[in-house]
């Protein structure tokens, strides 16, 4: 029992335990519930109540009972977490959740193989099953895998010590690339020390490829870990695994650089939480490391950039601000790209130059800080004008059209139209209704024909279009 609960720490699923018969398994039965803290229990086993002895009697279930009972253990979400079976269950019942048999029952053969299989089903995070060996079927287990390759087997059995031994690689792969970084004690640091311990671990992986090898690695040392525990072996390495999974979060938070081959590694790993031990340590926020109150990020303040210049991990600190930044400038790209796109462009570009290490740290965070300053300023401009953020997207728009001299008359036209706007934008789904689009080029026709009196009705109607399409940009992302 010590050993599944362990098993449950690390990643939900269920447990069979196969014994010799329905007496052992109605004693066995009675012997775990007596155990405080026994995962829930069921005994699975044929019988006749009107033939077997009274203590079998609880165990014993009609049509309807045996399905609800089966039912409920093919679902990961209710109880019983472990059911007891002679022969029941073992061939031909799949229970994708199962994820640990122990077996102290003699088997052979394709009785012995079809057995195994119950525990071996794909499942979620799982990534494969254990095998607790009670009796010793190792024997009749190369008998019954004879006719296999040694490929096939080692696909469909893996010792456990193998396991220890890949284990144990992986773990030495990953903490090498950590090599210098006393992260041993980090579970006793304060938030100051811990910021600066992670922050330097991650400014090891400098490059995408140091990052994806991170990955590729770290993804292996987890599924191994978690098939292992709760062996001495991942007991000795948990905190370690801890510390390393702040790091992977932190490249997946941080950095706008991963490759779409990390991405790809990752998606199983944000979609399906491996083991809930590990995941749940969060990194330690990096405003913890500035060692003051959050500033306003979104606004890019002159304290908050001084920081980022200040902090010793440059390649970290570039990261970081390039995150905020590309963050930052593609949700005002949305709404208003005549202003934000050549920013956009300045920082694509210049986050190439950092991958191709073709200018030092220092000359990257000094450009990242020119394009914050400036992105600040653009934000700002659009309050001085005593712009919304949609009047001031129709405001830029229409200035790029190069056919209004007077800029009061620009800001009054923007106005305007999303005055015209407002009612429209509000129905659902209206963009996808001819009807209500029809309407709104009339009125955004009829604002521009009585300013625009030298241009004919076709380019104005074009001019109508952009404005349109605009429209969905701004209304459309704000849903």
């Amino acid at each position: 029992m010590e050993h599944f609960n362990k098993r449950l720490e690390e990643f939900e699923g269920k447990a069979m335990v196969v014994v010799i018969s329905r007496e052992v398994a109605v004693e066995l039965y009675n012997k775990i519930k007596e155990i405080p803290n026994a995962p829930s229990l069921a005994v699975v086993i044929s019988g006749n109540k009107q033939k077997d002895p009274e203590k079998f009697h609880p165990h014993i279930r009609n049509k309807h009972q045996m399905e609800e009972l089966l039912s409920n253990f093919k679902n990961p979400d209710k109880d019983p977490k472990m059911v007891i079976v002679v022969d029941m269950l073992l061939t031909g019942f799949d229970i994708p959740c199962l994820h640990t048999m122990y077996i102290d029952k003699p088997m052979k053969n394709h009785n012995l193989l079809q057995a195994i299989a119950r525990v071996n089903r794909v499942y979620k995070d799982k990534p494969a099953g254990l095998i607790v060996d009670y009796i010793g079927i190792a024997d009749d287990l190369k008998k019954s895998l004879a006719k296999y390759t040694l490929e096939a087997i080692g696909q469909f059995l893996t010792d456990i010590k193998s396991v220890i031994t890949q284990l144990k690689e992986e773990y030495d792969i990953v903490s090498s690339m950590f090599y210098g970084i006393n992260y041993k004690n980090w579970q006793n640091l304060d938030s100051n020390e811990l910021s600066n311990l992670t922050v330097s671990a991650y400014n090891l992986l400098d490059t995408e490829e140091k990052k994806k090898n991170f990955i590729k690695h770290f993804l292996a040392l987890k599924k191994l870990y978690t098939l292992a525990s709760p062996h001495p072996e991942t007991i000795n390495i948990k905190d370690d695994i801890r510390f390393f999974e702040m790091i992977k979060k932190m490249i997946i938070k941080y950095s706008t650089t991963t490759s779409r081959e990390i991405a790809r590694e990752l998606e199983y790993e944000i979609n399906q939480l491996i083991s809930k031990s590990i995941s749940a340590q969060e990194p330690i926020d990096v405003f913890s490391l500035l060692n003051k109150e959050k500033p306003d990020i979104s606004i890019l303040s002159e304290e908050f950039l001084g920081q980022i210049k200040e902090i010793k991990q440059k390649n970290y600190a570039i990261e970081l601000l390039t995150k905020l930044l590309n963050d930052e400038i593609k949700v005002k790209m949305r709404i208003n790209p005549y202003r934000y796109k050549s920013l956009y462009e300045r920082l694509k570009a210049l986050i190439e130059k950092y991958n191709a290490k073709t200018l030092e740290a220092s000359e990257i965070i000094e450009k990242l800080v020119e394009i914050a300053r400036e992105l600040r300023e653009k934000i700002q401009e659009g309050k001085k004008l005593d712009l919304t953020e949609e009047e001031l997207a129709f405001y830029d728009m229409l200035l790029s059209k190069g056919f209004f001299e007077n800029y009061e008359e620009v800001k009054e036209i923007a106005k305007l139209i999303v005055e015209k706007l407002g009612g429209y934008v509000k129905i659902a789904d209206w963009n996808k209704k001819d009807t209500i689009k029809a309407k709104i080029r009339k009125a955004l026709r009829d604002v521009l024909m009585e300013r625009l009196e030298k241009y004919d009705y076709d380019y104005i109607s074009e001019i109508v279009n952009e404005l349109l399409e605009q429209a969905e940009s701004i209304y459309i992302s704000f849903v």
